[in-house]
């Protein structure tokens, strides 16, 4: 959880440097201060969900591909990362990012190699993701999740 504000900040200041951008108008399309607690709040209807781009660090939990042909790929991640509560519990908050396109067919391999790379993103990578809350949707358990829109994803460790 301790590189979330080192990953933050170097997107931030590599966005600025790439495009020019000052911080005012990064803020103006980027809201930082969303998490994966403050999406569980949304799923809840106890927040409105972000309008703005979300940047997001967490575990992928599960990788389902929902469309395995390469030019129509498309796949979801359960994003999943967690909080202690006191000294012996612990909350877990997760959302399903979705990613359409040809681009994210290498990176969700439907076979994934045993160690994989940072160009790889497999179940139980540490991973930073750029999206955009599109809705809210309930699980065959009867969850509630928030459904990003992933734009981009990396992993992180």
């Amino acid at each position: 959880m301790r590189r979330t504000p080192v990953v933050t900040i170097l997107f931030l200041l590599a966005a600025t440097a790439v495009f020019g951008a000052t911080r005012a108008d990064f803020d103006r399309v980027v809201d930082f201060s969303v998490t994966l607690k403050t999406l569980a709040a949304a799923a809840d209807g106890s927040q409105p969900l972000p309008g703005k781009m979300i940047i997001l660090t967490g575990t992928v939990s599960s990788v389902t591909i929902l469309d395995k042909d390469q030019p129509t790929f498309r796949v979801r991640i359960e994003l999943i990362t967690g909080e202690w509560i006191g000294m012996d519990d612990v909350k877990a908050y997760s959302c399903f990012v979705d990613f359409t396109g040809p681009e994210f067919f290498k990176i969700f391999p439907a076979r994934a190699p045993a160690k994989p790379g940072l160009d790889i993103v497999a179940q139980n990578s540490r991973v930073v993701v750029a999206g955009r809350a599109v809705s809210v949707t309930t699980t065959p358990l009867g969850e509630k999740r928030v459904v990003v829109e992933g734009a981009t994803v990396r992993a992180i460790e």
